[in-house]
């Protein structure tokens, strides 16, 4: 099983086992890990977006594995969390990581974290930032309903700018906003991590993004390249699991954007 093979969430996941880096180390590079998981590599630091590698959520069983074991992911110099939401800010993967690392998150957040140890926890809010390293992290909009459950309602969503020698866009779990018009005016977006999955009904539109809707927000930044995330792990909403990277690729064709579009398997990754 795979879950046997990467481990996952087993006692036998060991983080920072010594596994060589999945990219060269002078290199500025994206790995689609799953779900809204990417392994960035930037200014020699890396990063880790919405960790995730549940083999189970509520009922839903993973369908892709984790593009990297978590045993084979490299150390980071930090974790960025878009909103409390259970498929974004997982607290059972994040268990598995040093208490000492950095988490960037949404403010009235930072209790979850502080409560499991972790020492060094950033709560922003939009047009806040914070240094890690050579890094600058912008904390940005997002359209998406907010909230931990429906009993914790007071967290907002935010995407993220993560900018060094080059810029990082991070949306998180955002719909379509005309905020993207204002960051793509403010910042040099040379990577944008947007979502393309939970778009069926067409109500959930109002707070996810169609692989459609990525593109449009792909112009609206004015992101030089960008990796479609937020599929492929669990059937969250009415559309197949296929459905939204087929739908990207056949857009990719139509529309001729290549190579300004990439869409990664997890495991695959592009410099930028």
């Amino acid at each position: 099983m795979w879950w046997q093979r990467n481990l996952c969430l087993d006692s036998g996941a060991v983080y920072g086992s010594g596994c060589p880096l999945p990219f060269p180390e002078e290199s500025d590079t994206a790995v689609f890990v799953g779900h809204s998981t990417v392994l960035v590599h930037l200014n020699g630091q890396n990063f880790l977006t919405d960790p995730l590698y549940l083999k189970k959520l509520f009922i839903l069983n993973r369908h892709d594995p984790p593009g990297i074991p978590f045993q084979n992911l490299p150390k980071l110099d930090f974790i960025l969390i878009s909103h409390g939401h259970l498929d974004h800010m997982d607290l059972a993967t994040l268990r598995l990581f040093p208490r000492f690392l950095p988490v960037v998150v949404p403010k009235k957040l930072e209790g979850y974290l502080a409560r499991m140890g972790f020492q060094d926890v950033r709560p922003l809010h939009w047009g806040e930032k914070t240094l890690v390293g050579s890094l600058v992290i912008h904390a940005l909009p997002a359209k998406h309903h907010p909230g931990r459950s429906l009993a914790e309602t007071r967290s907002v969503p935010q995407s993220y700018l993560v900018r060094g020698t080059k810029e990082v866009f991070f949306a998180g779990d955002s719909a379509l906003t005309e905020k993207f018009w204002e960051i793509g005016r403010t910042f040099d977006i040379d990577l944008a991590l947007l979502p393309i999955g939970n778009y069926r009904p067409q109500i959930f539109r109002s707070m996810h993004m169609s692989p459609e809707d990525a593109l449009a927000a792909m112009e609206r930044l004015r992101a030089k390249r960008i990796v479609p995330i937020h599929w492929g792990a669990f059937r969250l909403s009415l559309e197949s699991m296929e459905d939204p990277p087929r739908r990207f690729a056949d857009l990719l064709k139509e529309k001729r954007i290549n190579p300004r579009a990439i869409l990664l398997r997890p495991g695959e990754k592009v410099n930028f």
